[in-house]
């Protein structure tokens, strides 16, 4: 036994006392190299390797490029400028854009549109151009999940054309400018008010204004790049028979006129979807078809004599009835504003001087329908109403 364990002792030391090449063997190397000098040699790879990885990932950076810019405009006109981002799984995240150095326009919405494709991320900006000398700004996007940015992409000059209006320019340039509705009514004895809806695309819907107008403004308005509407009113002299403006067609490339003939509702404008439809005309129509079915009920009565057809007549009746009651009375306190639409910080043409009692006819939302002294018809807030 102890022979055994000291042949063992002997055999270790002998197999300790070679080279380490004798208790590794390493892959096969030029001859003479040193297990030290070949496993420097087989780090070098791996460096390599990582700066293969950096160049990639500098391969796959925020790169921006015009897709689609404008080179001539109208003084007016809403341009929309395209800018390219790629690759798409950088650029579809959030971007946050820098615009600088632009000349003679500013920008229309801060917001852009985007579309994203296979082949990039599509940005679009609109600008208004306000002047005969104009420069698309320099644009630079920044990825705000990384901080990394594009390089700064050159804006250029826009080739401006000014424009030579008629005298019934309404200040606007569109792709389509339509009037959905209208309506004119009395405002005194010498003047009447037109109120009409209007839709328009690529256009600065804000900047509409009609010439040679007594009063004039906006009711309401929606403002976009792609389609705005707004609800104007103008008062003109009662002796005109048309309001007649022309705007700019782009498409066209051309001035057209647009006519709204003027045909005086005794019954001014009762709410903003008067202009389409109008209440008045399902009044009217109801009132006419109860009418009707009245009398067919009482020429059936008399011709069957049963009574029953007199029982059914009762319905159309009462609601006749009730259409032709008188409307009740509201009192108004001093100094309140009349207004002409039932819109919050809508037109005011008439303050009340003293307290008054005024024929109330309906109600819509916060507003009342009130008939004037002097025949023209208003609507006052409930918060101007008498507390008793």
């Amino acid at each position: 036994m102890k022979k055994t364990v000291l042949f063992l002792l002997i055999f270790a030391t002998h197999l300790m006392g070679e080279e380490p090449s004798v208790l590794f063997d390493p892959s096969p190397s030029s001859a003479g190299e040193s297990p030290t000098e070949t496993m420097t040699q087989e780090a070098e790879p791996t460096d390599s390797a990582i700066s293969d990885l950096f160049s990639t990932t500098g391969s796959s950076a925020l790169e921006i490029g015009f897709s689609n810019a404008p080179e001539r405009a109208y003084t007016g006109e809403i341009v929309p400028v395209t800018v390219k981002l790629t690759p798409v799984d950088l650029a579809s995240g959030n971007v946050e854009y820098t615009l600088q150095n632009e000349e003679g326009l500013r920008i229309f919405s801060e917001t852009p549109r985007r579309s994203v494709k296979e082949d990039g991320v599509y940005d679009t900006f609109y600008f208004i151009v306000h002047s005969s000398l104009a420069r698309l700004p320099d644009i630079t996007a920044t990825l705000t999940s990384t901080g990394e940015s594009s390089e700064v992409l050159t804006g250029t000059a826009l080739r401006v054309s000014p424009l030579s209006p008629p005298s019934s320019f309404a200040n606007v340039l569109a792709e389509k400018f339509e009037i959905v509705n209208y309506k004119t009514t009395p405002y005194n004895n010498d003047s009447n008010v037109v109120i009409f809806t209007a839709k328009a695309s690529r256009c600065d819907i804000g900047s509409f204004k009609l010439p040679d107008a007594i009063k004039q403004g906006f009711e309401s308005k929606v403002s976009s790049a792609g389609e705005s509407q707004m609800t104007y009113y103008v008062i003109i002299p009662d002796t005109e028979e048309t309001l007649t403006f022309s705007y700019f067609n782009l498409k066209k490339q051309r001035y057209e006129s647009l006519v709204i003939p003027i045909i005086v509702d005794d019954d001014t404008v009762s709410t903003q979807s008067d202009l389409s439809p109008t209440d008045a005309r399902h009044t009217e129509l109801k009132v006419t078809v109860a009418v009707i079915f009245v009398v067919l009920l009482f020429a059936l009565f008399y011709w069957r004599r049963q009574k029953w057809y007199l029982y059914v007549s009762a319905f159309p009746m009462f609601y006749l009835i009730y259409v032709f009651l008188p409307n009740q009375e509201v009192c108004v306190k001093k100094d309140a504003p009349i207004y002409l639409l039932p819109i919050n910080h809508g037109t005011i043409f008439e303050m009340t001087l003293q307290e008054e009692h005024l024929e109330a006819e309906k109600e819509v939302g916060d507003f009342i329908k009130v008939h004037l002294k002097d025949d023209q018809i208003g609507w006052v807030h409930k918060r101007d109403l008498c507390s008793n």
